[in-house]
């Protein structure tokens, strides 16, 4: 039984979030606060209950939010993935509340009526903090391919994902082919 509601559309949109920028060209999705609207109508559902009217405050609150979810996969280990995600969590004021719309009741964590940045970060935070607490700190990488430096929460069996894509994981292996065929 899943007792989580955090288990699998917001550790998607934790991702996608945290990798609406690429680091390694600078490129951000995130340019204008309409692009945090077109953001979380694409990753809300029902449940954003905030303020529409998003400001450059709320741009600038929501890349600080990315840059801190980017830190749960480069922490060194467990302990610094927890205290990066606990301090977000308490930020956010991720208080548990019951919710009865939908399929039953279920918890929520995010604030009612609260700004972009705090409905973000609470349900990203609950995401990855499930994924985390379900699947453990190895499930948390960052893609191997020379030319990415996107996250992804790893769900593969065996725990062997090496890449954010399956773009990435061609163009790597696509790159190994022709290295070896040059080397013959």
């Amino acid at each position: 039984m899943d007792f989580s509601h955090y288990s699998d559309e917001p550790v998607r949109m934790a991702v996608a979030l945290i990798n609406s920028i690429d680091v390694m060209s600078g490129e951000d999705q995130l340019r204008t606060p309409q692009d945090i609207g077109t953001f979380i109508d694409a990753w809300d559902g029902d449940w954003f209950g905030g303020d529409r009217r998003l400001s450059d405050s709320d741009l600038h609150e929501v890349r600080a939010l990315r840059s801190r979810l980017r830190v749960v996969f480069t922490a060194a280990d467990e302990q610094e993935a927890a205290s990066s995600l606990n301090a977000v969590l308490m930020d956010v004021s991720a208080t548990p509340r019951v919710s009865v719309h939908g399929e039953g009741p279920h918890l929520h964590y995010e604030p009612e009526g609260g700004s972009a940045a705090r409905w973000l970060g609470a349900v990203a935070a609950m995401g990855l903090t499930t994924a985390l607490i379900e699947g453990g700190f190895q499930r948390f990488g960052r893609c191997a391919s020379t030319t990415c430096d996107d996250v992804f929460v790893d769900i593969s069996r065996n725990r062997s994902r090496l890449n954010c894509s399956d773009s990435c994981t061609t163009r790597e292996n696509v790159a190994a082919y022709r290295r070896r065929q040059r080397a013959s």
